[in-house]
């Protein structure tokens, strides 16, 4: 089946479908052999003058009337007009939202009676492509796979159309059985649909969405060379191919430069199968053809931190780059720092940019002002407190994800070369430039920001580790301690009670190794341990507390700072502890012993 022709066309007019007959003569209403009626009303006697069509006629020895339209035979397909007509009453019915699936049957079936066999004809059409939609949607599992095969060989041009490509987006969604053989059909084509307004949209869902590891390599293999774009034998990355065939290095370098120039100078950078492509390039190159992609990725880098690939590209165009590339990064971001503080992907860029730049005050003043206004917005999303708890905690993969995290350490090394600033004091003035804001968040929000998942973390990392005053932040954690002991109280709620556990436990817990990297407490820090005990004490909560089995009791026989004196404060009240039947309670009363 030949693929599908496109015919420029304004909205209403046809493209396909059986072709029309033209007729020679206007006929003058339903029945053309009727005379028009004379002026006065009577049926004129003299005969009309013989037309020039009838002449013509005459000459090839046929009459007018067999120059008009046969009458459609038994069986035969509707004209496009008639089609159109018949589809959209059926489909008006066929899309409604307020009837079930046995009311719809019927529809679908004499629908599918109606377009059947003619489906390529039509679906470039704006209407007809509409109800092709509707179909696969509400179609069963075999009249999708009829619509699909009639579709067979025509996935480029339809992925290439303005109407074509919904039909395309609806099969993969709606019809999983598809997915393979239009990716297989795409591919050898990817280098020029990606350029394509419409395609590129198809190939993104394909290679973004649907695609295994096998499928993506599959669909963005030309990128690297008429010979990766032909290789089978399992490879399914750059990485498996290079490792078999490590003199094609070069080559497959060549190759991604020359397929990225036209990508770059047009501006096509939004797509996942883009983003492998220049990532790819980044990686494995070095010298200047290097930095020259860095130079070309200056403006267009925001554009591709939307992605994993992507943004580990510009993580690494950071990274490689000189002073003046990442100040011309970091510059590009600024107007979409917010935005890109919350995307899944793009926070890990935010983060590697404050890893790498030396002038913390250009950071500071680019990066971190927008976020740090923000904050109260900021700290209870997923990833937008990343950013400012990396500014405050360092590499804690508490708050960088594995990938970035990953990204960052494998980098030690470059940025050993490519920075002159000790990582120590990078930090410390990140610290410092984010310390003021969060301290002032957590004074006024702590009171209920303890008892949240993520807000809770950003006040306790801000009690720990911010190198500024933090009494009025401490001060409201102290008032939740002093409650009497019930239901919801700071020690035995659930999130709150590690807040304050976690302080106490500040500078005296042994290091974990998977804490290496993350900043050490703030050596000016408040005495967490004495100061929950003489809450607990002026208020007369330390032993109901302890019964209740508050783990931050036990984090005060714990610490030495506290440890004799909770002990000889509890002792008498031993037993109660022991026989409350609670597992942490137990725990507190063996270390009364």
């Amino acid at each position: 089946m030949g693929p599908v022709k496109q015919k420029d066309s304004k909205r209403g007019s046809s493209s396909g479908g059986a072709k029309k007959t033209k007729f020679t003569t206007k006929p003058y209403g339903k029945n053309s052999a009727k005379a028009p009626a004379a002026k006065n009303g009577k049926n004129s006697t003299k005969a009309a003058p013989p037309s020039k069509n009838d002449k013509n006629s005459a000459k090839n020895g046929k009459s007018p009337a067999a120059k008009g339209e046969r009458a459609p035979t038994h069986g035969q397909k509707p004209k496009d007009g008639d089609l159109k007509a018949e589809a959209r009453k059926l489909w008006e019915q066929l899309r409604r939202g307020d009837i079930d699936a046995e009311a719809r049957r019927p529809l679908m079936e004499a629908m599918m009676g109606l377009i059947g066999g003619r489906i390529k004809e039509v679906t470039l059409k704006h209407d007809m492509s509409r109800i092709v939609q509707t179909c696969i949607k509400y179609g069963s599992a075999e009249q999708r796979q009829v619509i699909a095969s009639e579709l067979q060989g025509a996935e480029v041009d339809l992925a290439r159309s303005m109407y074509g490509r919904h039909i395309l987006l609806r099969l993969l969604k709606h019809c999983p059985a598809t997915r393979a053989p239009i990716m297989a059909a795409l591919g050898g084509h990817v280098r020029k649909l990606v350029r394509h307004k419409e395609a590129a949209l198809v190939v993104d869902e394909c290679y973004s969405v649907y695609a295994n590891a096998a499928q993506r390599w599959a669909l963005a293999a030309e990128f690297y060379g008429g010979e990766c774009a032909v290789m089978g034998g399992g490879v399914t990355s750059v990485d498996a191919l290079l490792a078999e065939r490590p003199q094609r290095r070069a080559g497959v370098v060549a190759a991604l430069k020359q397929a990225s120039a036209g990508l770059l100078e047009k501006g096509a950078v939004q797509h996942a199968v883009v983003h492998r492509v220049l990532l790819d390039l980044v990686r494995l190159s070095d010298g200047a053809e290097q930095r020259a992609a860095i130079e070309s990725l200056h403006s267009l880098a925001v554009e591709m931190v939307h992605t994993r690939d992507g943004a580990h590209c510009a993580m690494l165009c950071l990274l490689h780059g000189s002073a003046k590339d990442r100040k011309a990064l970091v510059r590009s971001f600024r107007p979409f720092v917010l935005k890109m503080a919350r995307d899944e992907h793009a926070h890990a860029v935010l983060i590697g940019a404050l890893d790498c730049v030396d002038d913390t005050v250009f950071a500071a003043k680019t990066l971190l002002a927008d976020v740090c206004a923000a904050a109260a917005d900021l700290l209870p999303d997923a990833y937008g407190r990343r950013v400012l708890l990396y500014a405050l905690a360092g590499r804690s993969p508490h708050y960088v994800g594995a990938d970035a995290l990953a990204v960052l350490r494998a980098g030690d090394s470059v940025r050993a070369a490519t920075s002159r600033k000790d990582p120590a004091t990078r930090r410390a003035e990140l610290a410092a430039a984010v310390a003021p804001a969060l301290a002032e968040w957590a004074a006024g929000a702590a009171g209920a920001a303890v008892f949240e998942p993520l807000p809770s973390q950003a006040v306790l990392e801000t009690l720990v580790r911010a190198p500024c005053d933090k009494r009025a932040a401490w001060a409201a954690v102290l008032a939740l301690v002093a409650r009497e002991i019930g239901p919801g109280h700071v020690l035995l709620h659930p999130v709150a009670n590690r807040v304050v556990a976690s302080c106490i436990l500040a500078g005296h817990a042994p290091a974990r190794a998977a804490a290496a990297d993350a900043a050490p407490p703030f050596a000016g820090n408040p005495a967490f341990a004495a100061d929950v005990l003489d809450a607990l004490v002026e208020g007369g909560q330390l032993a109901a507390a302890a019964k209740a089995g508050a783990f931050p009791v036990r984090a005060l026989l714990e610490v030495p700072a506290t440890a004799e004196r909770a002990r000889q404060l509890l002792r008498p009240h031993a037993a109660e502890i022991a026989g409350s039947g609670n597992a942490t309670a137990d725990a507190i009363a063996a270390l009364l012993k």
